[in-house]
């Protein structure tokens, strides 16, 4: 086997625009890309190095420092350029096994790349798979440092620590002992049972939660369509010094719906029951009933299903429930259409909010092949801030172009 190299370039522009008076609009463009070798193997050992960079080309607002108040930051910093080494492993693997050590992506469902914006989520880790049968895999990982999605380098921190989570997370100290965790992945498609599958994880998040993680998924081919039901559940308990607060919580989800080879109709629900006591506030304590996710929460990118692009249960920091319902529509290979419309009951902790959303994806082929235009788009009624101040309606957009090489 040869030395991979791989990369891609992209070209992101992202608004958000607020119904109310009061909050300026805010927007941010960025050109950039990922440059990632890997050595062949020797013996099953390899080694990897990915740079990636995020530039504003001078197009951004900086005006108002330190606040840039018509700046998003969540796409690339408040900066005009991010450059980051944001992988650098060692790793062996052979046809049983995986082994690798270093600042790399991890793949699980609540500690994860969220590579939506210009640079994913990476994490300095020691990171272990068993593939000991056919349909079974056994993982198993230890994060030490993590480096977010616009950060210049790893830090012993999580989201939590940061703004606007901190305004809520307030007895966090700046520094955490990251994570441990282990999963079982299983499928029942190598013997003859080719859409059943589930996981089960459990996670330590140091002095914060210990949590619990499982899902299923069940399909039935009927010809042309496939009826299906998925389900998840959660459950977090505190560990140690609990800075979150006394964590106690649970989260439940159901989704059921019909696939066929043009896409899917689907509805969905969750639920985050409310424990007490619960303050609330200006700037609430987050006890019993909330649920927490140090490396998804303010990015909206957990597994629920639920969750949209910039709103969810876990970023509401409140117990309530949750609807979707949508369908995704593949009329071709190239085209890929999602829609869906969401209710997020929360109150009295925070409003009520419901979200329309939209994402038109478009691959090329031929002589482009690589290349991909992707529009998404939420438009938010009663959205509000971390410390549930009404904004209005918040229509948001983002538009992404990428090739990939």
């Amino acid at each position: 086997m040869r030395s991979k190299v791989s990369a891609d370039v992209r070209n992101y522009y992202y608004t958000q625009d607020f119904g109310s008076p009061t909050v300026p609009n805010t927007y941010a463009y960025s050109l950039g890309g990922m440059l990632k070798v890997q050595t062949a193997p020797l013996y099953g050992v390899s080694a990897a190095i990915a740079f990636y960079t995020a530039n504003d080309l001078g197009v951004n607002d900086h005006n108002g420092a330190p606040a840039y108040p018509h700046l998003d930051p969540l796409l690339m910093g408040t900066g005009h350029s991010l450059n980051v080494l944001g992988q650098a492993y060692l790793q062996y693997e052979n046809h049983w096994a995986t082994l690798r050590v270093g600042n790399q992506l991890l793949d699980t469902p609540w500690m994860w790349p969220a590579d939506a914006f210009m640079i994913p989520n990476t994490f300095q880790a020691v990171y272990g798979a068993l593939r000991p049968v056919a349909g079974v895999e056994i993982e198993g990982l230890r994060s030490f440092r993590y480096k977010n999605r616009t950060a210049p380098d790893y830090s012993r921190n999580n989201l939590l620590n940061l703004p606007p989570e901190s305004l809520l997370y307030r007895q966090l100290p700046a520094e955490d002992n990251g994570a441990l965790a282990f999963g079982v992945k299983l499928s029942a498609k190598p013997y003859g049972i080719p859409d059943l599958s589930g996981e089960a994880w459990f996670y330590r998040f140091y002095n914060l939660a210990n949590f619990f993680w499982g899902t299923a998924h069940y399909g039935i081919p009927l010809g042309p369509v496939t009826p299906f039901v998925d389900a998840q559940f959660g459950r977090q308990w505190g560990d140690g010094a609990n800075y979150a607060g006394p964590i106690n919580a649970t989260v439940y989800g159901i989704q059921g719906g019909v696939s066929t080879r043009y896409g899917m109709l689907f509805a969905a629900y969750n639920e985050i029951p409310s424990r007490h006591p619960f303050a609330v506030g200006g700037q609430r304590d987050l006890y019993n009933g909330g649920f927490i996710s140090p490396y998804t929460q303010p990015y909206n990118a957990d597994p629920l299903y639920t969750s949209i692009m910039n709103y969810g249960l876990v970023s509401a920091s409140a117990p309530g429930h949750a609807w979707k319902v949508g369908f995704i529509f593949t009329p071709t290979p190239q085209w890929r259409v999602k829609y869906s419309y969401s209710w997020y009951h929360t109150a009295p902790y925070v409003q009520n909010l419901s979200a329309n959303y939209l994402s038109v994806g478009y691959a090329l082929t031929g002589m482009l092949q690589g290349l991909t235009l992707r529009d998404r788009l939420a438009i938010d009624h009663g959205f509000h801030n971390i410390n549930n101040v009404p904004l209005g309606t918040l229509v948001d957009n983002r538009v992404m172009l990428q090739y990939t090489f």
